[in-house]
């Protein structure tokens, strides 16, 4: 398995370590969003007890997102993808998935109250509600998008970059563009293991994958939601790459093509396929848990040096090459067969023929009868050739129906096996090109035997693109009855009525198949495919029962990309105004891309004008690696077929127009063009259209531009900013000058204080330092100023929940929080100020037995006062109290706290800049 490079966090008994490790620099950070929503809205679907805020969701969800991006810290694009519509392909996963979680809820909550327990009373978080078209995905999209433009008004470090909220295909079509750089480094965030395929199809050099730590084997436990409690683990793909050159080495020598390891790696990802992904189940005893990896590169090594080059083309599948591989495969599954079923036979020899797990014996069974219907078939087709004279004797419609029967089996067996190729080439269109086709799907819930896969060389491939679905659309082709409540009130007839057309598709209890995996969650659940034409005629009707918000939220999502402007300034109302507050000085722009399927029509002189940076020709390096990329572009956002592109037009758009001044004293508008470099394809381009706007048409001189009494901005230096009122300017304006006064305030000198601010600054120690004053631990510095628990009674015989906080609260490690004057982090360590000295010595001196205990039974969370003052003449109650009080009259109380990531000044600086300030007050007029 991949080394871990890097733990960003460890908890050892009672204390948490953050270990200093060098995290290497990243361009680009992408999200997968759908990972940390489940995480922060139920981090333990077996607790049936637990309930949760909305707002307390969106609330972990951006503290998630600040804390993936302080670790990372991208310098240019941070990409968040909420999952949109998907293909059916991966709608038939989802189904399944939903389904069982709807079912698991259900028996839990079955079984708890069968228990006698009491549950809450209010609604449990429904996690299918995580699907696009739901209200609660639609009032998250605003969450998200109020959070972004937070954080980029708010927040330095996201000022630089560019981010995008939802959207897809990101990393392919950057790459696609001829000014990418190669060099660029990408950080891939999230818990799916395709992401692993995902950055291998992008064979870029530079590639990390961030998540969380996954720990295989033992007790179930509860999903950890906080990150700072949470290890993440870093792979770097560059590492794995050359990993898997050193796996597949011995080859280099055997075959008479040259070796390249960025084929071996197509290669690779294609034989990942071939153990189950979202889209397709495995091939028949090939598990991963049972060495199936190993086995399939066994085999690709052996059988390579024949082929004659390799399987996976670029995301084309090579079927003479796939089919001789698959063959060599196939003596595995003869094996492995015949090994089963002299198990099954010994089994049902033991136990009667009753299996311990009844889905795996259905599914043993069934796969017993299927090859005992082949092999039978096959004798009597046999013994119909040895014996031809005997077929004039045989009863015509009993020969009939073997031969329909026969005739069905193996156009079932080949149906299987073709659907299954077609499927291994749908996935690779989706990893490396994009959708090929929305509306097909693998039709079967189990995958082919190997020996039943042949004669595909000659397999014609073709799909249709479709369209993708409406939200609406999929969450009634995904979620069951039990969800209903997610979809518009309009179509909930459709889960529950007897008289509802489609109500087979939502069954109220189903079987599952484990289908030789062990974990639950991984059983094939064996319900109905959804029609996608009986779908949508059965919601026809249905449709015109839906409400204007309804209307709006069945849409597809899009693109926002957004980006910090000093200039802009406007307030961002929140879209929750009771629990978070409006943006009063927002700062970004964003830009929409066009959505899925549509396109703008410019007409007339709405035309986007565009500059021409330079033409491409057919003779450029990576010709057709560039158009492909290109026309999938345009098909997929502009919905335009480009068909065959022989020159490529490269240019920058315009961003905006400034006035300049000519050498004869009139005004005239530059353009001002992107300084991105877009392509577009010669056969699209409009020749000779202009573009005009009459808003500019009347300004002519420098007195059109600027008229006596308008307002204007000094944008230099040394005034920059300052409000100033246009004069009479007749007598300077023929030296291109006009006359401004500006109203300049008197600025404080404040270069001295600057200078000199280290003498007013608070000075902050670490804890030993501190803790060799004292005459204490550096751990017990550590815990004062942090959280300290007393409970009631002793540790064996506990007096209640009820627990006393006695620390001093200086410092708040998960909500990143500090008291400024008193405490503050430095990188990853607490420093303490003199005040904190002081404090702690007077604590120390009230209270030294709480001390010693603490010193003593540094692993106890939770100290109880009958262990600190365990005499009989000690009132531990009473000194708790004492202490408590004494805490609430300190000042230290009444002590507000801020971010760790904000720079806060002393209160004796911000006193000295007060004093600089009063010193003026009078402003000057200047004429400029």
């Amino acid at each position: 398995s991949p080394e871990v490079l890097f733990r960003t966090w460890l908890t050892e008994k009672n204390q948490s370590y953050r270990l200093h490790v060098q995290i290497p620099e990243f361009d680009n950070l992408y999200l997968d969003m759908n990972g940390i929503i489940h995480q922060c809205s139920h981090p333990n679907d077996d607790d049936v007890h637990f309930r949760i805020s909305e707002d307390k969701i969106f609330a972990n969800i951006f503290h998630y997102l600040e804390v993936l991006f302080r670790i990372i810290k991208p310098r240019k694009v941070f990409f968040m993808a909420v999952d949109g519509v998907a293909p059916r392909a991966k709608m038939n996963q989802q189904r399944g998935r939903r389904f069982r979680s709807a079912k698991e809820a259900e028996d839990k909550i079955k079984k708890a109250l069968e228990k006698g327990e009491t549950l809450p009373t209010e609604a449990r978080f429904d996690s299918n509600c995580i699907t696009p078209g739901t209200e609660f995905m639609a009032r998250l999209n605003e969450h998200l998008k109020y959070f972004v433009n937070m954080k980029i008004s708010t927040d330095k470090s996201w000022q630089g970059i560019t981010v995008y909220l939802s959207g897809h295909e990101f990393i392919r079509s950057e790459k696609a563009k001829p000014h990418h750089d190669p060099n660029t480094r990408h950080c891939l965030y999230g818990l799916d293991a395709d992401l692993i395929m995902l950055g291998l199809t992008s064979h870029e050099a530079h590639f990390a994958l961030l998540r969380e730590e996954v720990r295989f084997g033992g007790k179930k436990t509860q999903r950890v939601c906080a990150p700072e409690e949470t290890t993440f683990h870093l792979l770097h793909l560059s590492l794995m790459r050359e990993y898997i050159d050193y796996e597949f080495s011995p080859v280099k020598d055997k075959i008479s093509f040259e070796y390249d390891i960025e084929r071996i790696i197509d290669d690779w990802i294609l034989m990942g396929f071939l153990v189950g992904n979202d889209f397709i189940p495995h091939l028949p005893h090939l598990h991963i848990n049972h060495d199936a990896l190993p086995l399939l590169y066994r085999t690709y090594m052996a059988i390579l040096p024949e082929l004659g080059g390799y399987i996976n083309e670029n995301g084309y599948l090579n079927l003479e090459r796939f089919e001789k591989y698959l063959t060599r495969l196939s003596d595995f599954d003869r094996e492995h067969f015949s090994e089963v079923f002299v198990d099954l036979k010994w089994f049902e020899s033991k136990v009667g023929n009753k299996y311990l797990n009844e889905a795996a014996g259905i599914a043993a069974e069934e796969a017993r009868r299927n090859k005992q219907k082949k092999q039978k078939v096959s004798v009597l087709y046999a013994q119909f050739q040895k014996q031809e004279c005997c077929f004039l004797q045989i009863n015509n419609l009993i020969l009939d129906k073997l031969t329909s029967f026969f005739f069905l089996l193996s156009a079932f067996l080949a149906d299987q096996a073709e659907c299954y190729v077609q499927a291994i080439q749908w996935i690779l269109h989706y990893y490396y090109h994009g959708v090929q086709s929305w509306s097909w799907y693998y039709p079967y819930h189990y995958a082919p035997y190997l020996s039943d896969i042949h004669n595909i060389s000659e397999l014609k491939i073709k799909f249709e693109l479709g369209k993708p679905f409406m939200p609406f659309e999929q969450l009634l082709a995904v979620l069951p009855a039990a969800s209903k409540d997610l979809l518009p009130k309009c179509y909930q007839h459709l889960m529950t009525s007897q008289d509802s057309p489609i109500i087979e598709y939502y069954p109220p209890d189903f079987k599952t198949d484990l289908n030789g995996k062990q974990q639950e969650w991984e059983a094939v659940v064996l319900i109905p495919f959804i029609d996608e034409k009986r779908l949508l005629q059965a919601m026809e009707s249905c449709n015109k029962g839906l409400k204007e918000e309804e209307k709006q939220r069945n849409t597809h999502s899009a693109c926002l990309m957004y980006w910090y402007d000093k200039d802009a300034e406007f307030q961002y109302l929140s879209p929750w105004p009771e629990k978070f507050p409006a943006i009063e000085r927002c700062h970004t722009r964003f830009y929409l891309e066009e959505p899925h399927g549509t396109q703008k029509l410019y007409m007339g002189n709405a035309v986007p004008p565009t500059k021409v940076a330079y033409v491409g020709e057919k003779e450029q390096s990576m010709w057709v690696k560039e158009i492909q990329g290109i026309s999938e572009q345009y098909q997929r956002r502009k919905g335009i077929i480009i068909h065959e592109t022989s020159v490529v037009v490269y240019a920058q758009l315009l961003t905006g127009n400034r006035y300049q001044l000519n050498q004869n004293g009139e005004v005239y508008l530059e353009k001002q063009w992107s300084k991105q470099v877009l392509p577009f394809v010669y056969q699209t381009v409009v020749k000779d259209i202009k573009a005009f706007d009459s808003r500019f048409s009347n300004i002519k001189t420098l007195d059109d531009l600027f008229p006596p009494g308008s307002t204007a901005f000094m944008l230099g230096s040394p005034y920059y900013g300052c409000m100033g009122e246009v004069h009479d300017s007749h007598d300077v304006i023929p030296e291109g000058r006009i006359r401004v006064v500006f109203n300049i305030p008197c600025e404080p000198h404040l270069d001295t204080l600057i200078q000199n601010q280290h003498k007013y600054s608070v000075k902050y120690n670490p804890a030993y330092i501190l803790a060799s004053r004292l005459g204490v631990s550096g751990y017990l510095v550590s815990r004062f100023t942090g959280s300290i628990f007393i409970g009631r009674g002793s540790k064996k015989n506990p007096h209640g929940d009820h627990k006393a906080n006695v620390g001093l609260n200086l410092k708040f490690n998960k909500k990143n929080e500090e008291v400024p004057g008193y405490t503050k982090k430095v990188g990853n360590e607490w420093m303490y100020s003199s005040a904190v000295e002081q404090l702690l010595a007077e604590y120390l001196e009230r209270v030294p037995e709480l001390f010693n205990y603490v010193a003593k039974n540094s692993q106890e969370d939770i100290c109880y006062e009958d262990d600190i003052w365990p005499g009989e003449d000690e009132n531990g109650a009473e000194k708790v109290q004492e202490i408590v009080a004494w805490l609430k009259a300190h000042p230290v109380s009444a002590l507000s706290r801020s971010s760790c990531d904000l720079q806060i000044l002393d209160a004796a600086i911000v006193e000295k800049i007060e004093e600089e300030i009063e010193k003026c007050k009078v402003c000057s007029l200047v004429s400029l």
